[in-house]
């Protein structure tokens, strides 16, 4: 990307005071984070919003999930958001602050893996400080999924530990007992936290937007070390182990099979699967999602031509073996399909032949 010349300066006396507020989402993978951020882009209202979305890997499946709005969509570099946070990324904000058309609010959406501490304090101790304002991080929780599991990683810890907010998300498929621990195990995390109950992230837009509770004076530590070393706080990915494997194809899934790898042959290291499918037995776009041992497919209509796009994220994920499943869902080319025919009609010249044109 192209360094923008920007002149703080200048800027400073045609920006409001208080700067452009900035909402951060994050949460664990499959939480709920984009279903929350659709559902900020369908009820805003006369608000201009930009939105900054990052997703993990090398096919940016969130950018496709979102609904088709008139905002200011940015997709990030793939990858990690709170590992690349460089120029490019300043940049990036500069863009929404540069545009010619005047916006209100800006949302990032952050990948599921993300310790949201380096964003926070990219705009707590950084330039930014004086351009933007830091309204809230909001943190979305999988209220059934979220399980033991998620302790052994830094990020999701560090997701309830700097959030203001916490979405106890999915609350219909959790029991009562479930929910009564997790909020007793988040108030352990952090004392004082506030709470709001949801199902598909149904929240009313005042509980989350311009509420003004992420407070710099809480990090004046952090962002000295920030200042000191960037470095230091981009290594969580290292220390929890995830991977990721991503699968394209331009042919479609047999559904049976596709059925019996999710039932028979998933991975047990799989946190999360997200992708676009295309099934023979159906003309449909089928939009997947997959938290833990739940998955969830939903038709839609096809706006490109028809492809598989899909992406697991997990831990120490055989790349291989998974990539080769996948493979074996396939619906067969034409050239293997007169292959097999050579070969059965060897063996029972019986048959009637496939025709050669």
């Amino acid at each position: 990307m192209t360094p923008l010349n920007f002149n703080l300066s200048d800027a400073l006396p045609s920006l409001p005071k208080s700067g452009m507020p900035v909402t951060i989402i994050t949460g664990f993978l499959g939480s709920g984070k984009t279903t929350l951020l659709n559902q900020i882009l369908q009820n805003k209202d006369n608000l201009k919003i930009a939105v900054l979305v990052n997703d993990f890997g090398d096919i940016n499946i969130d950018e496709q999930l979102l609904i088709s709005v008139d905002s200011d969509m940015i997709e990030l570099d793939n990858g990690c958001i709170c590992c690349t946070l460089n120029d490019g990324f300043v940049n990036t904000v500069y863009r929404v602050l540069e545009a010619e058309e005047k916006v209100d609010y800006l949302v990032i959406e952050t990948t599921g893996l993300a310790d949201p501490l380096p964003i926070i304090l990219n705009f707590l101790g950084t330039e930014l400080k004086f351009l933007t304002r830091l309204d809230a991080v909001i943190t979305v929780v999988d209220a059934a999924a979220f399980d033991a599991r998620h302790f052994d990683s830094d990020a999701a810890l560090n997701q309830i530990r700097y959030g203001d907010v916490v979405i106890l998300n999915k609350i219909d498929l959790a029991t009562e007992e479930k929910i009564n621990k997790l909020e007793a195990f988040i108030r352990d995390v952090k004392p004082g936290f506030r709470f709001l109950e949801s199902e598909y992230c149904q929240v009313s837009l005042p509980l989350i937007l311009d509420i003004g509770l992420t407070q710099a004076d809480n990090y004046k530590a952090e962002i000295s070390q920030f200042r000191q070393d960037k470095s230091a706080f981009n290594n969580h990915l290292e220390k929890d182990g995830f991977n990721f494997i991503s699968f394209q194809s331009d042919r479609p899934f047999e559904l049976e099979k596709f059925e019996h790898f999710l039932s028979e042959q998933l991975s047990n290291n799989i946190f999360r699967a997200k992708g676009i499918l295309w099934f023979q037995e159906s003309p449909a776009r089928h939009i997947f999602q997959l938290s833990g041992t739940r998955y969830d497919l939903q038709d839609d209509n096809w706006k490109t031509p028809p492809k598989n796009e899909l992406i697991f994220i997990g831990r120490d994920l055989d790349k291989s073996l998974i990539k080769q499943q996948l493979r074996e869902c396939l619906v067969k080319p034409i050239a293997s399909l007169y292959e097999d025919s050579a070969t059965m009609s060897s063996l029972y010249p019986d048959l009637i032949p496939l025709p050669t044109s």
